[in-house]
């Protein structure tokens, strides 16, 4: 893993998102929703007007699927995927680090927590 001079870690809580999950054998095949939270950890050797990244901006990316159905978002269900947290914290992970290739400090993702309860969650650490 890579070595920052700087980590910053943001939360974001209460997205208010359904799903379900097609052919899974159980109730989550039915559309249900879930108040998810995420953490994003993000590294930069350098700092943009004093900051890895602005929060308020990295928030906004994680708002953008505030009451969405994700199953309605073709980038996240692409190719036959389901929108498990699996895949919802790679494809958000994805759309965070094309925030942070916008700033000119160049901050990489880390890891990308999504939960969709207190209790079920997924860490996704992209690839260096």
């Amino acid at each position: 893993m890579a070595s920052f001079r700087f980590v910053a870690e943001v939360q974001v809580d209460d997205i208010a998102a359904g799903h379900h999950l097609p052919g899974y054998p159980g109730p989550c095949a039915t559309p249900h929703g879930h108040n998810w939270s995420f953490r994003a950890s993000v590294g930069a050797d350098a700092l943009h007007e004093d900051m890895v990244a602005d929060f308020i901006a990295l928030k906004a990316v994680f708002k953008e699927i505030d009451h969405a159905m994700l199953n309605d978002i073709p980038d996240l269900v692409r190719d036959g995927r389901r929108p498990t947290t699996e895949r919802l914290a790679e494809w958000m992970a994805d759309r965070v680090q094309a925030f942070l290739d916008t700033l000119p400090n160049r901050p990489r993702l880390i890891s990308l927590t999504a939960a969709e309860t207190r209790r079920n969650r997924v860490t996704y650490t992209p690839a260096p």
